[in-house]
């Protein structure tokens, strides 16, 4: 399958989208075929805020849940941004142009099938636009705004995401092994973790189009730990002992022996 065509330059799609329908209202909900594009949270971050919920340190949690509430609205202009695109024509279906999208996003932190918070967002994504040359409404070009979201948008997210974490919750930030996903490594809720299972959430609307912004960057981690594994055990490389330097540094929450994992 070849790259779609794309009309239009650089910045013609940095409009506000507009809303797909009220999440506030219980009885709206995503028209038949929409995309629910997820973007999740490290499962390191999710368990600090299960910790911190299971302290009793509920104002805590609340406060976080606001900000990443303000950070999902400026996430909505990003996806707009850089996956503001339609179907130049019902004739050019290889063909996509600049578009005002029309989004919705809702906030989760539970995921059925686990027992601890799964935090992440939803951001629905109706399935037509209005083409910003002409008016004009064409479906969605799915997969030009699909590569957008997943290269632009969700760099943006993640990166903002860390930023609010180590600002909030004055955590840091780092692989936890050679080549991993970037988890809280300090204090090291990395090791409370029995998986990096960030769970697929079907959302109050299961919709056909369901797509992970981390998918991909998930699966290059794992080949990228599974390769430098081979080279260790060859010889090739040998992995620092990160604890044995942290608690050389003098990092906080390395003092004593790691937690036992937690499924």
């Amino acid at each position: 399958m070849g790259v779609m065509a794309t009309l239009g330059r650089y910045g013609d799609t940095h409009v506000e989208p507009v809303a797909l329908f009220d999440v506030t209202d219980r009885d709206a909900a995503p028209p038949p075929g929409s995309m629910d594009v997820q973007f999740r949270v490290p499962v390191s971050l999710s368990v600090l805020l299960d910790g911190m919920a299971e302290a009793g340190l509920d104002d805590e949690v609340a406060a976080w849940g606001q900000a990443y509430s303000e950070l999902v609205s400026g996430l909505l202009t990003q996806v707009q941004h850089a996956g503001g695109y339609a179907l130049a024509a019902p004739e050019r279906s290889d063909t996509a142009t600049p578009a005002r999208l029309e989004v919705a996003g809702i906030i989760e932190a539970v995921v059925p099938g686990f027992e601890q918070a799964r935090w992440h967002c939803h951001v629905y994504i109706g399935p037509t636009a209005t083409v910003l040359a002409t008016g004009d409404r064409r479906p969605v070009a799915r997969e030009r705004s699909w590569r957008g979201i997943r290269s632009v948008a969700y760099p943006w997210y993640a990166d903002r995401l860390e930023e609010l974490a180590e600002r909030r919750l004055e955590v840091e930030w780092g692989e936890p092994r050679p080549g991993a996903e970037r988890e809280i490594v300090r204090p090291p809720w990395h090791e409370y973790v029995g998986g990096n299972d960030r769970g697929v959430c079907p959302g109050p609307w299961p919709l056909d189009d369901l797509r992970l912004t981390d998918e991909l960057a998930l699966q290059m981690a794992a080949d990228t730990e599974k390769q430098l594994a081979r080279e260790r055990a060859a010889g090739i490389t040998a992995e620092p002992d990160w604890r044995a330097i942290r608690v050389a540094e003098g990092w906080a929450g390395y003092e004593t022996a790691p937690p036992a994992a937690r499924q």
